[in-house]
């Protein structure tokens, strides 16, 4: 008979077996604790008995074309805050009320940022670029509220202050959203970032690796004694393709122009480099890292009216209409348009610029002088589709993608662009198309591309603004190079027969203050009609040295300015001076203010004028 186990001993093992399998459970927990986890809470402790204590690294440099830094760095002292461990709400309120009056910011906007430097267990920057009265005030708070301490960090600031500043952007402090994006990649709630243009663009190269100071610090979070220091890096440097000296030429003239406002692009005719791209009314960037500005970003003017304001050409498409009439053999340039000053269409009476009338005016003439009735007349028999056709063609209605943010496309006018809306088309449009007006809108950077084509009788550039990036981290570094966007298909001689007229317009016609003996420019000026106020004025023109290629291209626009010839010319003189290194010219003595733009003496051009007679051409 086979004797079975009581219950009893069943219990028991039972009873073994859990203390066996508790105890493996045990022995395998103090395994990971102070094997697999030995690295992990002896830095834990570490931390405990240490603080890092951040220093923002030196951004990369922002240079122009020719090594001058646009952009770079200065040592400041900055108030930093660790908070310690069991911070109550009395110490911040007390502390808040004490730096609120040095600091000179609002003691409420002070405490949430001391309360979110708790809730962040981060240090957070109080102050920066402090003067040094306010720093021995604050040395003594050092002493009183553990965590308050004072270091030396890189501070952004930028060598010609407003100077492309709408290339270059500016810094500010990170929103909750940034803050959520950024926090993975190394920075610090409080880090600066780059808000808009190069700064925000080029965020990731120009951000150096921070540095910091490691310090010992007791239970209540005072700091006691520096442990060691860990250098920062520098962010990798950018070079640009502007020319520093001529982007500021652009925006003093442009400041002292009559309305105070408007836009330069002065691009390289050979590759699309930008020079200049000024933007005028602009703002400091400086004034974002003084801790004392008050002025509210939204405040700022920061609308790029280079490549984000769009206007109608005026006069400058006459170049357009020209290409297109000329090229497609729908006229002849020795054809001739008797211009009493005005041109009547049906009902409706067309005001030439030039009340007194420009008497006969051929294509050499009538560009020149930019004769209205001329263009009327031409462009009707050209016809508003081929005008349209050539128009874009020449690139208005694309964006040049420079790169940067914002950029408008403008808006083609025509009867392609009509019937797309269902919307007719009439003779009185395509009068206005042939001199620039109508719906017509085109932004500074598209006429400035558009004359790099004529320039080069064809290539189109994309303009670019970056030459290269030096990478801080060894990579070898990126070169930027010409990309050809599209072509203008012109015959030769139709090419030669707006180089021309472009000419005889500076020499002796409207662009006359443009004139530098020694230098080859063609250009053409334009009034443009503006429903928000006075006439916007505008100046397009390429430049090169006598008997060579051109080298620049350039647009210039001043809002409001009201006459081309007299509110952009010079601006545009000032241009060609600076890039070529010349001395100020007198004007031609032929030419003569009159209304719109400056007419030429007797003789000059106008190499035909006999009493009122019927138009040669007729529609």
């Amino acid at each position: 008979m086979t004797v079975g186990r009581t219950p009893n001993y069943d219990r028991l093992d039972i009873l073994w077996g859990i203390c066996y399998l508790l105890t493996s459970v045990l022995f395998l927990r103090l395994f990971q604790v102070q094997v697999v986890q030995n690295v992990e809470y002896t830095r834990a402790a570490e931390r405990n008995r240490t603080q890092l204590i951040r220093q923002t690294a030196p951004r990369g440099r922002i240079y122009d074309r020719n090594g001058d830094v646009l952009a770079s760095n200065q040592a400041a002292f900055s108030l930093i805050y660790k908070p310690g461990k069991n911070v109550d709400e009395n110490t911040l309120s007390s502390l808040a009320d004490h730096l609120g009056p040095l600091l000179r910011t609002d003691r409420e906007l002070l405490l949430d940022r001391l309360r979110k430097a708790v809730r962040e267990e981060s240090a957070i920057r109080l102050a920066e670029n402090l003067p040094t009265k306010a720093m021995f005030k604050l040395s003594e708070l050092k002493t009183i509220y553990p965590g308050v301490d004072l270091i030396v960090e890189a501070r952004r600031f930028y060598t010609y202050g407003a100077s492309a500043a709408h290339l270059i952007g500016y810094l500010g402090k990170m929103d909750e959203r940034s803050w959520k994006d950024y926090k993975s990649q190394g920075y610090r709630v409080d880090s600066r970032i780059g808000k808009t243009g190069l700064e925000k663009i080029f965020e990731r190269e120009l951000k150096g690796l921070d540095g910091g100071i490691r310090m010992e610090v007791d239970a209540q979070g005072r700091l006691r004694r520096r442990l060691e220091k860990l250098d920062p890096k520098a962010g990798s440097n950018i070079h640009l393709t502007i020319d520093g000296k001529l982007q500021r030429v652009a925006e003093d003239a442009l400041r002292k122009s009559p309305s105070g406002q408007g836009a330069v692009v002065v691009l390289d005719v050979r590759n699309g480099d930008v020079l200049a791209l000024a933007s005028i009314p602009d703002f400091d960037p400086n004034q974002f890292m003084d801790p004392e500005s008050t002025a509210p970003i939204k405040a700022l003017p920061e609308f790029n009216l280079a490549t984000q304001g769009t206007y109608a050409p005026g006069s400058t498409f006459k170049i357009i209409t020209g290409a297109a009439m000329l090229n497609e053999g729908r006229v002849d340039p020795n054809d001739k348009v008797y211009c009493p000053g005005y041109f009547d269409l049906g009902n409706h009476r067309f005001n030439c610029w030039e009340k007194r009338g420009h008497k006969y005016m051929n294509w050499w003439d009538g560009l020149a002088n930019s004769c209205d009735v001329y263009f009327w007349r031409m462009g009707l028999r050209a016809g508003g589709d081929l005008i349209e056709k050539y128009e874009r063609m020449f690139g208005l209605g694309q964006r040049t993608n420079l790169g940067l943010p914002g950029e408008r496309r403008g808006y083609v006018f025509g009867p392609e662009n009509r019937k797309a809306r269902k919307l007719s088309w009439h003779d009185g449009d395509t009068c206005n198309l042939s001199i620039g007006q109508g719906e017509l809108l085109v932004t500074p950077i598209q006429l400035a591309v558009m004359m790099v084509g004529v320039a080069n009788r064809g290539t189109m550039w994309r303009p670019h603004f970056l030459s290269r990036i030096e990478y801080a981290d060894g990579r070898p570094e990126w070169k930027q190079r010409p990309e050809e966007i599209g072509r203008i298909e012109l015959k030769p001689q139709s090419w030669a027969w707006i180089d021309e007229a472009l000419t005889q317009a500076v020499k002796a016609g409207t662009g006359g203050k443009v004139y530098t003996p020694g230098i080859h420019s063609g250009g053409k000026t334009g009034t443009a009609q503006n429903p928000q106020g006075d006439d916007n004025a505008w100046f397009v023109a390429y430049s090169g040295r006598e008997e060579g290629v051109p080298e620049i291209a350039f647009a210039v626009l001043v809002q409001h300015g009201g006459h081309g010839s007299d509110a952009a010319t010079p601006i545009a003189r000032r241009l060609v001076h600076t890039y070529f290194g010349v001395g100020e010219a007198a004007p031609k003595p032929v030419a003569i203010s009159s209304g719109t733009t400056i007419v030429p003496a007797v003789g000059t051009l106008i190499r035909d004028i006999r009493p009122p007679r019927p138009p040669v051409v007729t529609p």
